[in-house]
């Protein structure tokens, strides 16, 4: 099992300096993974209830922005963080694909690949906030049948063997396009977030994996079991597929701890 940490990006402590400080110190002890976070708007009201707990709950107006800002764009921090590290991975813990154009999203993505030297793990979700979508002027309904075109579309633009490449679907109609530049991985791999029935089925369908909210083990393994199910479901082989779990702020990290988390399949 190897160990990451979520960059501190967000919230009232996140400083440019700090963010380095604690990028440094991980890929010196030897950490994996630095991750980071997707927010673009924090809308000071908000009727969309946070769902990444166990119950949904209410969100009180300047919620959003009490937790999160200042909030340092997540791939624009990534792509600042692999400049200044050379061995650490880069992560989206989760990317918000109903915010973010898909054909921006795929260039920024491969270019941070390309430029760390395949240091990217991509984490992508559906997302919760509503407003934060309407804000931006990108459509909200059918997020999850618009979710798994984008990530069609993404491995379509990363994957690409020709000088040009082309893509016919519901929402996305892109004519022939120079595909470069595309990921110094082979096959650079996305994670699909979420622990809806419905998004862990489709992380086993459509994904390299899973990345969850923070929850015990005893959760992830009883969703990781569901991953893996409908991975075979849909013919695939389920033992290749990664599982990342987070743990909440403030959770000691304790040797029984991260042995159940192994246990669990992480």
């Amino acid at each position: 099992m190897q160990l990451g940490l979520v960059l501190p990006h967000t919230g009232a402590r996140a400083k440019p300096g700090l963010i380095r400080a604690c990028a440094l110190a991980a890929e010196e002890a030897g950490f994996a993974t630095v991750w980071a976070v997707d927010h673009l708007v924090m809308p000071h009201h908000t009727d969309s209830p946070y769902v990444l707990g166990r119950r949904p709950a209410p969100v009180a107006d300047g919620g959003v922005s009490a937790l999160m800002s200042p909030n340092y764009e997540l791939l624009t921090t990534l792509t600042w963080v692999a400049g200044f590290t050379s061995r650490i991975g880069v992560g989206t813990s989760v990317a918000v694909l109903s915010i973010r154009n898909i054909i921006a999203t795929a260039r920024q993505v491969a270019t941070l690949d390309v430029l760390s030297g395949g240091r990217v793990t991509f984490g992508a979700g559906v997302g919760w906030l509503r407003e934060e979508a309407e804000i931006l002027g990108m459509p909200w309904d059918r997020r999850g049948a618009r979710f798994e075109e984008a990530v069609a579309l993404l491995r379509t633009l990363w994957d690409a063997e020709g000088e040009l490449v082309e893509f016919h679907g519901e929402f996305h109609e892109v004519p022939p396009m120079d595909p470069e530049p595309r990921p110094h991985q082979r096959r650079l791999p996305v994670l699909v977030g979420g622990h809806s029935d419905t998004a862990v089925a489709r992380a086993g369908r459509i994904g390299d994996g899973w990345i969850t909210a923070p929850m015990s083990a005893e959760r992830v393994g009883e969703h990781w079991g569901r991953v893996r199910a409908a991975a075979e479901a849909a013919g695939r082989d389920a033992t290749t597929l990664h599982c990342v779990a987070s743990l909440a702020p403030g959770t000691p990290v304790e040797p029984d701890l991260l042995r159940g988390y192994a246990a669990a399949g992480v």
